[in-house]
C-alpha cells in the first residue's frame, strides 16, 4: 500500500462523512455537537503470513493495547482515531525450521508495531432499523487507513540471517496500512459501551519473508473496546440524549396549575401541563409534581381516561423530523412515569402527536409546557 493509496482512502472517509445516507436519522441534526467518545482497546494483533498454517497459532498470542477517540456525526456514521502498541509473534517458514532446528528452534520471533489509524464506522443496525436511544446491541462496519511502524525485533534474527533459509529485515520500517472489519457494540449504561471488534489489516512491508519476495502482509486484530461517551456541546448531550440534570426552573413554571382545581370535562384539556427543557425530553422534579396531580385526578375519577398529547418546541421545516421525534419521546416519558411511579393503568393512557405541528404554549426561559392531557370517557 503506497502513500497515494492512503490519501485516496482518507479522502473517501471524509466524503462518506457528509454523504446523504449518513444523515438518514435527520432528527439528530438538532444535536449539532454530535456524540464524542474515547476508549481503550485490549486484545490481540496477529501477523498472519506463516502463522496462518501454523498449529501453534493460538498459543503464542501477546496482549496489545490501543487508545481511541471518536465522533459520531449521525447515528449511522462516525470517524475514529486509534493509536497504540501491538505486540506481534510471527514465525519463520516450516522449511527453514526443519532444515536447521538447532538455529531456528520453534521458529518463533517477536517484534512490536506502533499504529495510528483513521477509521470510518457505518452503523448497519441504525441504518436499516432506525436509531433507538437504549438499543442494547448494534453492529457496525468499519474501514480506514493509517500508519504502521515496526521495531524491536528479537535478537535471534541476527543469527537467523546468517543463513539463506528465511531472511528477515530486523531494521523495521514505516508503512501505510489499510483495514476493514466488523464491530458489535453492547450498551452497558448511559455512558459506557463494550465493543468487540475484528478487523483485517493489510500493509506493504519488507521485514517478513524478504527472501520469498513477498512484501504484502496481513494482520488480524481482535479487540475488546471499553468506550465512554462524554458530555459535549452547549446542550450537554450524551449519546444524542439529554443528561439527567436540573437547569434553573422559572417560578412561573413552579406556580403554574397550583390554584387550579381539576374537574371532569370530557373532550377538554386538563389545566395541568408538563414542562420540558427546550430540545430535551427528560423529567425533573417539577415535571413529577405535575404528574402527581394528574395521577391523583385519575384515581379519584376512575371513569376518566386521558390522551397524552406531546408537542415540540418550535416550528421549522428543516427540523420537522426532529420535532416529531421529540414530541413522541416527551409523551412516552410521561406515560412511562405515570405507569411506573404512580401505578396508573396503562389502558387509561394513550399517546398522540397528531397535532404536534401546533405549539399553543409560551416558552418560559427555555422551558416549554410541551405535554398536556385530553380527558376522555372510559369505554367501560
Amino acid at each position: 500500500m503506497t502513500l497515494q493509496h492512503l490519501r485516496i482512502i482518507i479522502t473517501t472517509l471524509l466524503l462518506v462523512a457528509f454523504c446523504p445516507w449518513g444523515n438518514a436519522q435527520s432528527y439528530v441534526q438538532k444535536h449539532k455537537h454530535g456524540d464524542w467518545y474515547y476508549g481503550m482497546a485490549v486484545g490481540f494483533s496477529q501477523s498472519l503470513a506463516e502463522n496462518a498454517v501454523s498449529t501453534d497459532f493460538i498459543t503464542h498470542q501477546i496482549p496489545s493495547v490501543n487508545l481511541m477517540v471518536g465522533h459520531n456525526f449521525t447515528p449511522v456514521f462516525g470517524l475514529r482515531l486509534t493509536g497504540g502498541l501491538n505486540m506481534q509473534s510471527s514465525r519463520c517458514s516450516k522449511a527453514a525450521e526443519k532444515a536447521m532446528p538447532e538455529v531456528y528452534g520453534n521458529g518463533r520471533y517477536r517484534f512490536r508495531c506502533a499504529t495510528l489509524t483513521l477509521s470510518g464506522l457505518v452503523n448497519i443496525t441504525n441504518m436499516f432499523l432506525g436509531y433507538q436511544d437504549e438499543r442494547p446491541l448494534t453492529w457496525s462496519f468499519l474501514f480506514g487507513a493509517g500508519y504502521l511502524k515496526t521495531f524491536n525485533f528479537d535478537d535471534k534474527i541476527a543469527a537467523w540471517n546468517q543463513y539463506p533459509y528465511y531472511i528477515i529485515n530486523a531494521d523495521g520500517g514505516q508503512y501505510a496500512v489499510g483495514h476493514v472489519g466488523v464491530q458489535c457494540a453492547a450498551r452497558l449504561s448511559e455512558a459506557w459501551n463494550l465493543d468487540v471488534e475484528l478487523r483485517t489489516n493489510v500493509t506493504d512491508n519488507d521485514y517478513n519473508g524478504v527472501s520469498n519476495g513477498n512484501h504484502l502482509d496481513f494482520y488480524l486484530d481482535l479487540m475488546a473496546n471499553f468506550v465512554y461517551h462524554f458530555k459535549n456541546g452547549k446542550q450537554g448531550l450524551r449519546r444524542f440524549r439529554a443528561p439527567k440534570r436540573l437547569p434553573f426552573v422559572d417560578p412561573i413554571l413552579r406556580d403554574h396549575s397550583r390554584d387550579y382545581v381539576e374537574t371532569v370535562r370530557y373532550g377538554e384539556f386538563m389545566h395541568t401541563q408538563v414542562p420540558f427543557y427546550a430540545g430535551f425530553y427528560y423529567l425533573n422534579d417539577v415535571s413529577i409534581q405535575r404528574l402527581a396531580i394528574v395521577a391523583n385526578f385519575l384515581k379519584k375519577n376512575p371513569d376518566v381516561n386521558v390522551k397524552i398529547v406531546g408537542h415540540p418546541d418550535i416550528l421549522g421545516e428543516e427540523d420537522m423530523e426532529f420535532h416529531r421525534h421529540l414530541a413522541q419521546k416527551r409523551a412516552e416519558a410521561v406515560r412511562e412515569a405515570l405507569m411506573t411511579r404512580f401505578k396508573v393503568d396503562a389502558n387509561r393512557l394513550q399517546i398522540t402527536t397528531d397535532d404536534a405541528t401546533i405549539q399553543p404554549f409560551k416558552t418560559v426561559r427555555e422551558w416549554v409546557p410541551a405535554v398536556n392531557f385530553l380527558m376522555e370517557k372510559s369505554a367501560q
